[in-house]
């Protein structure tokens, strides 16, 4: 979506689905980057915020915590930084690093997910065994 005006708080909330509160507890935190103010008040979201709260919500769909999730967003925006002239490795493999870690992390509740299903299946057919004898 291309933003050509700056966005309040309850726009910004019904686009991605972020309540106001969320959206101020993520800038709180520093997850979220503080939008300029009109007024020295209201928020004014632009483009940047949105692409950042687009990417936030993927990386909080797949799983990852809001502690990796401030420290992918810790070093800005990766596109800012490449239209800049900017190093932008350093950050892209800090990223890479922490969604490397993710993947681990998913593989192994996914691994843990399995046995879990197998040992339900087993008890599962077990039950029904019992019954059938009856």
């Amino acid at each position: 979506m291309s933003v050509s005006k700056f966005l309040s708080i309850s726009e910004v909330s019904q686009i991605t689905s972020f309540t106001p509160h969320t959206l101020r507890y993520y800038e709180k935190v520093g997850i979220l980057s503080k939008p300029e103010r009109a007024h020295g008040k209201d928020r004014k979201y632009s483009e940047k915020e949105l692409r950042q709260l687009k990417v936030l919500k993927t990386l909080k769909e797949i799983g990852m915590s809001l502690d990796d999730i401030k420290g992918f967003f810790l070093e800005g925006c990766i596109l800012e930084k490449i239209e800049s002239g900017e190093n932008f490795k350093p950050p892209l493999n800090k990223r890479i690093r922490i969604l490397g870690t993710h993947l681990v992390n998913l593989e192994q509740k996914k691994k843990d997910l399995e046995a879990m299903i197998k040992l339900t299946k087993a008890k599962l057919k077990e039950y029904e065994t019992l019954l059938g004898t009856e």
